[in-house]
């Protein structure tokens, strides 16, 4: 702007036109790591790149956002909508724009489809084929080659997981047009009358609907159950849920009979000490892993509650059952062994992992997580840690008790608010709860008992509680707005996004304080576990 433009303003029109100045979007794109940073960005740019890249770290004004080969394959945007967004953002880019056409048209290669009475692994041309052939588990799992472009699968449940986990492997994903015969059995199970789907979760149920096969990402808080209903609902045919833990049977029941117009007598349990299979079966993950020939039916939906655990040995075994359609469910679809890709090759591709949108429409609330680093309590137990080894270490460190008196700060700095005090090992939940009068609820805590702490943490006569690992997914704990971790699983991703996710709810201010010895693998583990958070945009400070 022109000197005398300027002059010509006022004191409060000048202050005004540099604060808009200041605030400015500004975009800086690094291309040898495919890296965006953004400053100061609208709601609306937040929206677009969310649905094309994933967040690595943000600040109050700034967000590193980077570009993968699973953000390519997991965007609904088609090919000339994503190089469109990429233009807008970062310019004219040839090399780049190179890159996510050749990822995106890796998508278009391999493809399984439904061939009558078998399948087939079908590639673009005969040298992609002839390559495929050579890979040893899609060989192992091919039974005759048909042409230079097509190969039938070999009979069996696993045969088609197996070949797309190679070839997700090598970089390639495969599309897979499996056909399964829409169930004509209704079951009845629309929405009840007061349950009303929010606009994303609408969204999200046509975009599973329409992909058959999905991973639902979306940030703790959100309403993933409630989004898989709502596509059970629209599916409206048998349907099978599988949870990692016996207690979660009974809350997926008491969800279904709440949000849907299905009844009591077409709910089926399948675990330890009930076997009944209905319209809807809920069963663990261990039950269907072993009896997976029982559990080999029509079904039109299966939904894999805490889909993280699925790469796992038993339960991947659950991954051979045939549905016409199946849904994942996950806040964090991470997990620390590297098989993520398993996940999303075992299930279906991503959606609802834009966290950003959830922030910024209000639907939950960003925390803000406090990495509290005390010292040894004495030098008895710094001598103590220093002549462990192993696990071990990671206990004595988790138990310092000098994370005593960070505690009790915390607990009366925050002693109107909702808190939920978080212990991996049982008897330090058991001392803090003798010390400070605090129920602690853990696997071993009666059933009836753990629900009345929850009701009276829910009614307000409880400010605060402590739980054990068995907080960490599915269960169905309270809202609050302070989560404090007093000890941890390592440096498990997962576990901090999960009980960070406990505050992630819209309303108050949602704050995680995560306590840990200084100069400790404690303090290295912590740090790792927030890596996910960062990446959702997620602020993270460290106190010493």
């Amino acid at each position: 702007m022109k000197e005398e433009k300027l002059s010509e303003m006022s004191r409060e029109e000048l202050e005004e036109k540099i604060l808009e100045m200041e605030a400015e979007e500004e975009v800086v794109f690094f291309e040898p790591q495919r890296e965006i940073i953004l400053t100061n960005p609208g709601d609306e740019t937040l929206n677009r790149i969310s649905s094309i890249a994933h967040m690595e770290t943000s600040s109050a004004d700034h967000y590193k956002f980077q570009v993968k080969e699973m953000d390519i394959w997991n965007s609904d945007k088609s090919l000339e909508e994503m190089k469109e967004i990429y233009t807008d953002l970062i310019g004219s880019r040839p090399r780049f724009l190179e890159w996510v056409e050749r990822t995106y048209e890796k998508q278009e290669i391999f493809s399984i489809e439904h061939k009558g009475r078998y399948h087939a692994l079908v590639a673009s041309d005969k040298e992609r084929m002839e390559w495929a052939r050579g890979i040893d588990k899609v060989r192992d799992n091919l039974a005759v080659d048909l042409s230079d472009t097509q190969s039938r699968i070999a009979m069996g449940s696993k045969s088609r997981a197996e070949i797309k986990q190679a070839l997700l492997k090598k970089g390639y994903p495969v599309e897979d047009n499996s056909k399964f015969r829409e169930s004509d059995t209704k079951i009845g199970a629309d929405l009840a009358e007061d349950i009303e789907l929010r606009d994303y979760q609408e969204e999200y149920v046509e975009k599973a609907y329409e992909k058959k096969a999905a991973v639902l990402a979306n940030p703790a808080g959100s309403g993933k159950t409630v989004t898989a209903i709502g596509l059970m609902s629209k599916i409206d045919a048998p349907t099978l849920v599988l949870v990692p833990q016996r207690n979660l049977v009974g809350q997926w029941k008491r969800e279904l009979l709440d949000k849907t117009r299905l009844t009591e007598d077409q709910i089926g349990e399948y675990h330890g000490d009930e076997k009944k299979m209905n319209d809807v079966t809920i069963a663990t993950y261990h039950m269907a892993g072993e009896k997976t020939d029982i559990f080999r039916k029509e079904w039109g939906l299966i939904i894999f509650d805490e889909v993280h655990h699925i790469p796992s040995q038993l339960f991947r075994k659950t991954a051979s059952l045939q549905s016409t359609r199946r849904v994942g469910l996950s806040a964090s679809p991470v997990r620390e062994d590297t098989k993520e890709k398993d996940i999303f090759a075992l299930i279906g591709q991503e959606i609802g992992s834009d966290w950003a949108r959830f922030f910024n429409q209000g639907y939950v609330k960003k925390p803000e997580v406090d990495i509290q680093l005390v010292e040894w309590a004495s030098d008895f137990y710094r001598h103590k840690y220093e002549q462990a080894s192993g696990i071990k270490k990671a206990i004595v460190a988790s138990k310092n008790p000098a994370k005593n008196q960070v505690l009790e700060d915390l607990l009366d700095e925050h002693e109107d608010r909702k808190t939920i005090i978080f212990c991996d090992w049982l008897d330090q939940g058991e001392d803090l709860s003798e010390e400070y009068d605090i129920p602690f609820i853990s696997g071993e805590t009666d059933f009836e008992e753990r629900e009345k702490y929850f009701q009276r943490f829910r009614d307000d006569e409880l400010t605060t509680i402590i739980v054990s690992r068995i907080g960490d997914e599915g269960l169905d704990l309270p809202d609050a707005e302070i989560g404090i971790i007093m000890s941890g699983q390592g440096g498990s991703r997962r576990q901090a996004t999960q009980r960070a996710g406990r505050v992630m709810r819209p309303f108050g201010d949602a704050e995680v304080y995560m306590v840990a010895t200084k100069g400790s693998n404690e303090e290295d583990f912590v740090k790792q576990q927030v890596e996910l958070l960062k990446e959702k945009g997620v602020s993270v400070s460290v106190k010493e």
